[in-house]
């Protein structure tokens, strides 16, 4: 799960389910999706729609192991709850 805060809005992605597997490598693979997403001017649940399904797919079954069919479910299986900023005053 990723919970983001900007100026746009709240952002909340969770992975479709409950994953286990080794997470060992698991967090650069977000960051590296995050930072894809940034340099790419994406909106904000596609990037993280893409940094968590990226997340998930590092970490099942094997460290450093990378299933792209997984990483490809996951990117159409993860939801984003948005909830947007409060005008400011």
């Amino acid at each position: 799960m990723i919970l983001t805060v900007t100026r746009d809005g709240r952002y909340r992605a969770v992975p479709p389910t409950r994953l286990r597997g080794n997470p060992t490598g698991a967090g650069d693979a977000c960051v590296a999706a995050l930072a894809a997403g940034l340099a790419a001017g994406l909106p904000w649940p596609d990037i993280l729609r893409d940094a968590v399904a990226l997340s998930a797919a590092a970490a099942a079954p094997l460290a450093g192991d990378f299933p792209h069919d997984l990483y490809e479910q996951f990117r159409t299986d993860v939801s984003v709850e948005t909830s947007h900023a409060p005008d400011a005053h």
